[in-house]
């Protein structure tokens, strides 16, 4: 398929190409040692004990990568103005560089506050304040599990914190999880940037479901497990970040590269043909994560983000 751009970045194409598609396997839940041992032993107890299939499903999947931080990202760290802000029983740790507008970095599953830290220097360059968070169980924030409210919540928190958001940017997971504290958890923002999004938050469960090996069954419970724990303020039949993004009412960009073997690029064409009135960027050969350090993406970005300050 052949993608038409125009000038503000939007191509047509879009709506057959949502109409398409189809779940692919997430790099973040690609093969690893040991998950043949653990797709057996959820084999079995999702036959004979879905309950506890579900429960230690959700414990798995609750438990996020938290990789060792490189040098590059604890220079970022140090150059901040760091505090430890109260999330529940947990603390956030938040960093601020610049000064002016806040832009608020949502980082992804696994991830950490300076991931996207090549941004942060060209924003701080434009005038802004950018602030970024490590989300509960990550990075150097503490707790131990973390789930899709928890780190809503979290995002929320941290925009109280900060105070009026001129730009809000996300990548991956956390750029769901930017889409859902703004509809539901009360962040309020003048514009914001996706980048690498998938289209709905049921894919991402789905991924872990099959990289687990759990049933369709046990899926559900473990949804509704969810939807119990946080008394009806998750509902899944409205947790599609498509939706989430025809609803906004502020400018939009969305960035994904064709590459992506993590959230494929279908998901960024769904969500584009969700707001035509939307910015569009699309990269090749950049992946998942090298496309937030791409100095083109990191102008583009800059740009958008400057264009209401104008």
């Amino acid at each position: 398929m052949s993608y038409q751009f125009s000038s503000e970045g939007r191509f047509s194409g879009v709506h057959e190409a949502a109409a398409s598609l189809q779940p692919q396997r997430a790099g973040r839940f690609a093969p690893t040692r040991g998950i043949s041992t653990l797709r057996r032993v959820f084999r079995v107890l999702c036959r004979f004990a879905p309950a506890l299939a579900a429960h230690l499903a959700y414990a798995q999947l609750a438990r996020p990568p938290r990789p060792a931080l490189g040098e590059r990202h604890m220079v970022l760290r140090k150059q901040a103005r760091v505090r430890r802000l109260p999330v529940g029983c947990n603390k956030l740790a938040v960093y601020e560089w610049g000064e002016g507008p806040a832009i608020l970095m949502v980082h992804g599953w696994g991830s950490h506050a300076t991931h996207m830290g090549r941004m942060i220097g060209p924003l701080v360059d434009a005038g802004f304040r950018v602030v970024a968070f490590d989300a509960p169980a990550h990075g150097k924030s503490s707790g131990g599990t973390t789930d899709i409210v928890q780190f809503a919540n979290a995002v929320a928190v941290v925009a109280r914190h900060v105070g009026p958001l001129h730009c809000v940017i996300g990548h991956s997971f956390g750029a769901a999880m930017a889409m859902y504290a703004a509809r539901d958890w009360g962040v309020a923002t003048g514009r914001m940037v996706l980048v690498s999004s998938f289209s709905h938050c049921n894919w991402f469960l789905q991924m872990f479901a099959e990289h687990v090996g759990l049933t369709s069954g046990v899926l559900d419970r473990m949804r509704q497990m969810l939807v119990r724990l946080y008394g009806g303020r998750l509902n899944w039949s409205r947790m599609s970040v498509v939706d989430m993004a025809r609803q906004a009412e502020f400018p939009m960009l969305f960035i994904h590269d064709e590459d992506d073997e993590e959230i494929p690029f279908e998901h960024g064409l769904a969500l584009t043909a969700a707001r035509r009135d939307a910015q569009f960027m699309a990269t090749r050969g950049l992946g998942h994560h090298r496309v937030v350090r791409h100095h083109e993406v990191i102008q583009r970005v800059v740009a958008f983000a400057a264009q209401a300050s104008q």
